[in-house]
């Protein structure tokens, strides 16, 4: 069964689930569809909505997150953002405090799909210690 294409004016289902592009669009405001991203996040919030997401959101938020970062770093120093993750891992984890605080924020507004808890600290633990990229972090979990 094909999608259904809705407005942000629609009438509401009884749930919702975060996509990685919307959540981004929330929680970015450099994002082109901030505004009317958050207006619908607060309407859901005041509609009192079902949100539902999975640690894939997160783990695609997260990366946005570090990407922005590691950019910013290689456009002031004229590498790209990978060549930066792999000289200066600092700048990564300097971007873990919004991360983590991107992953509260969202916990606040949904419902998380299982997947083992464990998995999910393992690869945010992962992501501190050694500096990996979230989805390189949740990949290598099982062999640690």
């Amino acid at each position: 069964m094909p999608a259904k294409r809705r407005s942000f004016y629609d009438p509401l289902e009884s749930f919702i689930y975060w996509d990685a592009s919307f959540t981004i669009g929330v929680f970015d405001d450099r994002e082109p569809y901030h505004a009317g991203c958050f207006a619908f996040a607060q309407r859901l919030q005041a509609e009192q909505i079902l949100c539902l997401c999975s640690h894939f959101t997160h783990n695609e938020l997260a990366f946005h997150t570090i990407r922005i970062a590691l950019a910013a770093e290689g456009r002031r120093t004229g590498r790209h953002w990978r060549d930066v993750h792999r000289t200066n891992p600092n700048i990564m984890l300097s971007a873990m405090p919004r991360v983590e605080a991107n992953r509260t924020e969202l916990d606040r507004f949904t419902l998380i799909l299982p997947i083992p808890e464990a998995v999910n600290d393992r690869a945010f633990e992962l992501m501190r210690r050694y500096a990996l990229l979230p989805t390189d972090a949740y990949h290598i979990f099982p062999h640690t």
